[in-house]
């Protein structure tokens, strides 16, 4: 079979298996969960929440319906569950047309700034209406060579190129991954990493800094100023602002860790559980037994909170935690790493990335060239 039919044919097998009673619930909360590009409309997002689901979703069981399929059909093809399996390396990106290559078109994808070849299951239909400079939001999964569409398309004329330019920044910043596809963009990123982390450590003479909940904007503003001033001294642009720092003031402490693969990070509440870590016979006290539970069991908080936490004194950490867990023999240097293993498994089954993310300068001068509150309409 033409590898196009056959791509088609498998899509829609696992379509359906994906929309049968068996996934109802999950793909209900997948919806409810989901929050689509605004710019995209509802046949269009639908489909991009389905798609999403279908082929990238981790489910309750920890496992895909990629997954569950193939287990499903162990009579496939080995051509066809090599294609299934490659369908989970998903691009996502707003992407200008650069030209069309007989039933396909030649995209640049402005969140990673790289090109793809791209072809769809309807054939040339699929792209009778698109002309070069024409942008076009998207999802794209690998078929060979090439690259096939994979959920239904958006489609916008040139004319909205600074939209879209803020667009694919808001993706670019909300979804890093997206972003270091590129190696290029997560080498730039890392460098970038490493001076900031020098800025850091300049300003507070160590990795972290343990301040009042209210204190946060404030030393975050001028930690930003000066690697804004490091990179182009004098420049007038300012700070970048984090959506999330309403919740600091309600928190006696936050620590503010420049991680050196990641970046910044905040920990709400880590004065309190120093102090538990000083003293372990607090963890007798509820409030400090709940906090430190919420650090161990919370997906937004990162295992290096942990580490920073129990490696100063790892006799006092061991006895948190056996208190904690109920575990007479804990050992923080024995036991600590596969505790964190448990807990945090989401952040050891993925490459830790940077959270800076460098945009190119065409990006970043529109990015500048309008208000907070983004573009006007075109």
């Amino acid at each position: 079979m033409d590898v196009m039919k056959q791509a088609g044919a498998l899509k829609e097998r696992l379509v359906d298996f994906a929309l049968s009673p068996r996934f109802a619930r999950e793909l209900d909360e997948a919806f409810e969960r989901s929050h689509p590009d605004v710019l995209a409309d509802s046949e269009v997002a639908t489909s991009m929440i389905v798609d999403h689901f279908v082929l990238q979703q981790r489910l309750a069981s920890g496992d895909t319906v990629i997954d569950r399929f193939l287990r499903a059909h162990p009579d496939l093809s080995p051509q066809e569950r090599e294609m299934l399996l490659g369908w989970k390396d998903v691009v996502e990106g707003v992407f200008e047309v650069k030209e069309k290559d007989r039933d396909a078109v030649i995209l640049f994808n402005l969140v990673d700034e790289l090109t793809y070849r791209a072809r769809s299951n309807m054939g040339e239909s699929a792209f009778r209406t698109v002309g070069k400079g024409m942008f076009l939001i998207c999802r794209l999964v690998p078929l060979g060579a090439d690259w096939l569409v994979s959920a239904h398309i958006s489609l916008f004329p040139a004319e909205a190129r600074d939209e879209l330019l803020i667009q694919a920044a808001e993706v670019a910043l909300r979804n890093p991954e997206l972003v270091f596809r590129n190696p290029d963009k997560l080498a730039a990123a890392r460098r970038m990493l490493a001076e900031q982390r020098e800025v850091f450590i300049e300003m507070y003479g160590a990795e972290y800094i343990v301040v009042p909940g209210e204190e946060v904007p404030s030393q975050y503003d001028a930690f930003m100023r000066a690697c804004m001033d490091r990179a182009q001294p004098g420049n007038t642009f300012p700070s970048p602002s984090l959506t999330y720092f309403d919740e600091m003031p309600d928190a006696e402490t936050v620590a503010i860790h420049f991680d050196p693969e990641t970046g910044i990070s905040f920990y709400l509440d880590f004065g309190l559980l120093q102090e538990l870590f000083a003293t372990p016979s607090l963890i007798n006290r509820r409030r400090y037994r709940e906090t430190l539970t919420s650090y161990l069991r919370g997906d937004d908080i990162s295992p290096a909170a942990i580490r920073l936490l129990a490696d100063p004194d790892p006799d006092n950490a061991g006895v948190v935690f056996g208190k904690l867990l109920k575990k007479k023999n804990f050992s923080w240097p024995e036991h600590g790493e596969s505790l964190l293993r448990r807990y945090k498994a989401r952040y050891f089954e993925t490459p830790r990335l940077p959270t800076t993310i460098p945009v190119s300068e065409t990006m970043a001068e529109h990015l500048r060239s309008f208000p907070p509150d983004g573009p006007s309409e075109p």
